[in-house]
């Protein structure tokens, strides 16, 4: 275990130092970029682990669609969310509420102890099984709720577009008039 200990502690500085840059960064783009660099550290700290079903589909998943979804939703925004910067008041509050898990988290370890493991069939079959017959449903309706929140992530930015700006119209004197000539 202690040859592991240099690997995952890497892995480890790299995801909250990843995780961080989601919060700060200044564009959308940059925080997707982020969060991809996150997923893919997850994912190594899963293989580190020998836990290579979940390091795949943590690669797939989160690395491959989500990601990818996020990147597409930021582009369908008219000025890429240049206005969502983090200003002095949102990064107060996402220290308050990363505090306030952290007191959530430490009050519930220490109310109980952990649940013992259990040792049952983690093989890809035994996880297809549960996950295409129990949670089927469920599954399945994450699509059509993903596509409704970038459906309406766009309609809500769209309401607070600013107006394009035109050129002012200037009123003639006179009308025109055509003359063709033969």
């Amino acid at each position: 275990m202690d040859d592991l200990f240099g690997p995952l502690l890497v892995g480890c500085a790299v995801a909250l130092a990843s995780a961080i840059g989601v919060v700060l960064a200044r564009r959308p783009i940059y925080a997707a970029i982020f969060l991809l660099v996150h997923s893919l550290s997850l994912a190594a700290l899963f293989g580190i682990l020998s836990a290579t079903m979940v390091a795949v589909g943590q690669v797939i998943i989160y690395s491959g669609a989500i990601v990818v979804l996020f990147l597409f939703v930021v582009t369908l925004l008219p000025s890429g969310g240049r206005e969502l910067g983090p200003t002095g008041s949102r990064v107060a509050a996402g220290f308050i509420a990363g505090g306030g898990l952290v007191v959530a988290l430490a009050a519930a370890l220490a109310a109980s102890s952990l649940p013992p493991t259990t040792s049952g069939d983690l093989g890809i079959a035994a996880v297809g099984r549960s996950l295409f017959s129990t949670v089927l449903v469920a599954f399945e309706l994450t699509a059509p709720l993903l596509l409704v929140a970038i459906i309406g992530a766009v309609v809500i930015w769209r309401r607070h577009e600013p107006a394009p700006r035109t050129a002012p119209v200037q009123k003639v004197a006179e009308a025109r008039r055509v003359v063709m000539h033969r």
